[in-house]
C-alpha cells in the first residue's frame, strides 16, 4: 500500500534541503460541504495479473478525517484512442474499480485517508485506457490557481494480455510547507521510466492545473522553490505571505507516452493556532497525556501548561515535539485549565484559557486493612474514587493470574467508596498486584498495592515491607520457636551428660 511520507528538510541559504517525493496518478474530491478541509491527493496505480489496484491518498485538516470516494463506490475505466487525447475524454468500457477499503491515519500536518480501489480488467480488449477523476474542491484561495476543482489521471495499455502502466511515484508528498524566510525547498518527482515532466498550468476542465510557481525552477522532475530563484520583479516576502496556499501539478510521461500526474499543495509557514483536542489520564491520575493540533502548519516544539483553578501557583508544564504531550504532577480531585503553545519559524501561537474546558484530576485510592503477619483472606480493602466518568465501571483485580475481586459502577458524579473482603480463592502463594481500575475521559486510570502471600495465606509483605522477624508467617514463627526451644533443651541435656562423664573420669 502507498504510504506517503514527508521527508522535508529546510536548509540555510547555502545548503539545500531536499524533500523526496514520489507518487502516481489520480485522486481528488470532496463534497462542497467539506471542501474547505480538502487539501490534496496522490494515488498509486498498479496491475497484478488482471487485477488493477488504485490507491488514492487524500489529506484533510488535522484531526478531521473525511472520505473522498467512499466504500462501495466505483470509478470507470475509459478507452482512449491516443495518449494525446485530453484527460477524461475516454469512452466508458463498462469496467469499474470499486473502493474496497479506507485507512485513516494522522500525519503531523494533516489527517490522511487512503482509499483502495480494485477491479478485474480481464474483459478489456487490447488497447489504450485511462482512469480519470475530478470534483470540487481542493482548498479555498489557492494563490496561483483560479480553479479550486481538482482532477488527476493515469494512462495504461493492454497488449497480448500484458499491461503497461504510466511511471509510478510511490510515496507522494501531497501537502508540504514553504519557509516564510524563503529558504529553498526541493521536491523531486522522479519516477522509474519517466522521460519528460511538464507543468500542468491549464486551470480549465479537465486539467484543473495551476500556474508555475513564482521564485521557482523546474527541470528533470526536480522542483525548487525559494527566494534565491526569484526573478526580475519577484520579491519573496511580497509574494509568499504567511498562511497562503500554493499548488504545483506536473504530468509525468514515459517513452511510450503514458501519463500520470502528481500534485503537491504548499502552504507558507505561519504562526500556529493550536487547540487541545483530548486528554487521557495515566499513572493513576497523577499524569495526563494531552493531544493538541495546529492545522496546516509545521510545529517544531509544543508546550502544554495546566493551571490549578483553585491554586494559581500550582502550574504544571509538559513539552515535546510530537503528540501526545505528557504533563506530570496533578493533584487528585483538583481542577485545572490547560492551554497549548505551538512554535515554528514564524513564531509561537497559544490556545486561549478555557478553550478546552476544565479537567479534574481523578482520585483513586486503594487502602488495605491488613499488613505483614495478618491472615490474607477475610481481611478488607477500602476502594475509593472520584473525578471518574459518571456511571462507569471500576474493578479490583489481583494479578498476575487475574482474579477479579470486585466490580462496581460509579455514581452520577463519578465517585464511589466500597469496602471489599479478600476471598479465600485469593490465597495463592507468591507476589501479587492488587490493581484498582476506573475510567476518566474513557481512558484507564489505576492505583495499585503489592502483596506477598505465603503457603498458609499469611501476608509476608505489603509493598515490599516485611515482618521484622524475616517476614515469616505467625505459623512459621511459632513452629520455629518450638524448634529452637527443643534444640536448646537438647543442647543442655548433652552438656549435662558431658559434665557427668568428666566428673566420673576425674574421680
Amino acid at each position: 500500500m502507498t504510504n506517503p511520507s514527508r521527508l522535508l528538510r529546510s536548509r540555510a541559504t547555502a545548503a539545500l534541503a531536499v524533500v523526496a517525493l514520489a507518487a502516481t496518478a489520480t485522486g481528488v474530491l470532496a463534497s462542497a460541504a467539506s471542501a474547505s478541509h480538502f487539501r490534496a491527493s496522490g494515488p498509486d496505480f498498479s496491475v497484478s495479473g488482471d487485477t488493477a489496484t488504485w490507491e488514492i491518498v487524500t489529506a484533510w485538516a488535522s484531526n478531521d478525517h473525511d472520505t473522498f470516494v467512499g466504500l462501495g463506490n466505483t470509478t470507470e475505466v475509459r478507452a482512449i484512442s491516443s495518449y494525446a487525447d485530453a484527460p477524461g475524454s475516454g469512452v466508458s468500457t463498462g469496467v469499474t474499480l470499486e473502493v474496497i477499503s479506507e485507512v485513516e491515519s494522522d500525519e503531523p500536518l494533516y489527517a490522511q485517508v487512503v482509499e483502495t480501489f480494485q477491479g478485474d480488467l480481464s474483459s478489456l480488449p487490447d488497447g489504450l485506457y485511462e482512469l480519470y477523476v475530478e470534483n470540487c474542491c481542493r482548498v479555498d484561495d489557492i494563490s496561483n490557481s483560479a480553479a479550486e476543482d481538482f482532477s488527476q489521471w493515469v494512462r495504461f495499455s493492454k497488449s497480448g494480455g500484458v499491461y503497461s502502466v504510466a511511471p509510478r511515484l510511490t510515496s507522494p508528498i501531497i501537502y508540504a510547507p514553504l519557509a516564510l524566510d524563503g529558504t529553498t525547498t526541493m521536491v523531486s518527482y522522479a519516477a522509474p521510466g519517466a522521460t519528460t515532466w511538464s507543468v500542468v498550468s491549464d486551470a480549465n476542465d479537465p486539467y484543473y492545473g495551476s500556474n508555475a510557481l513564482p521564485c521557482s525552477t523546474f527541470s528533470g522532475g526536480a522542483l525548487e522553490v525559494g527566494a534565491e530563484h526569484c526573478g526580475v520583479g519577484e520579491v519573496w516576502t511580497e509574494i509568499y505571505v504567511a498562511g497562503s496556499f500554493w499548488a504545483f501539478k506536473t504530468e509525468i510521461v514515459d517513452a511510450a507516452g503514458r501519463q500520470s500526474v502528481a500534485e503537491t499543495l504548499f502552504r507558507v509557514e505561519s504562526i500556529p493556532a493550536p487547540y487541545i483536542d483530548r486528554h487521557a489520564w495515566i499513572n493513576g491520575g497523577a499524569s495526563a497525556q494531552i493531544w493538541a493540533y495546529a492545522e496546516d502548519v509545521v510545529v517544531t516544539s509544543w508546550a502544554v501548561t495546566c493551571t490549578n483553578i483553585a491554586d494559581p501557583t500550582d502550574i504544571l508544564t509538559g513539552t515535546g515535539t510530537s503528540m501526545p504531550i505528557t504533563v506530570n504532577g496533578f493533584t487528585a480531585a483538583e481542577t485545572y485549565d490547560c492551554i497549548a503553545a505551538a512554535t515554528n519559524g514564524a513564531g509561537t501561537g497559544t490556545s486561549a484559557p478555557g478553550d478546552y474546558g476544565d479537567i479534574t484530576a481523578p482520585d483513586l485510592a486503594l487502602a488495605l486493612d491488613f499488613g505483614p503477619g495478618d491472615f490474607y483472606a477475610g481481611n478488607g480493602a477500602l476502594l475509593q474514587g472520584s473525578g471518574l466518568d459518571p456511571e462507569s465501571a471500576y474493578t479490583l483485580t489481583m494479578y498476575s493470574d487475574p482474579i477479579e475481586l470486585y466490580s462496581g459502577t460509579t455514581d452520577p458524579s463519578g465517585s464511589f467508596s466500597n469496602e471489599v473482603i479478600i476471598p479465600e480463592e485469593a490465597c495463592i502463594p507468591g507476589e501479587h498486584e492488587l490493581r484498582l481500575v476506573g475510567f476518566s475521559q474513557d481512558a484507564e486510570v489505576s492505583a495499585s498495592q503489592y502483596v506477598e502471600i505465603d503457603e498458609n495465606c499469611y501476608v509476608v509483605a505489603v509493598n515490599g515491607q516485611q515482618l521484622a522477624a524475616t517476614g515469616a508467617s505467625p505459623v512459621a514463627v511459632g513452629a520455629g520457636l518450638v524448634g529452637l526451644a527443643l534444640a536448646l533443651a537438647g543442647a543442655a541435656l548433652m552438656a549435662l551428660r558431658g559434665a557427668r562423664r568428666a566428673s566420673t573420669t576425674t574421680a
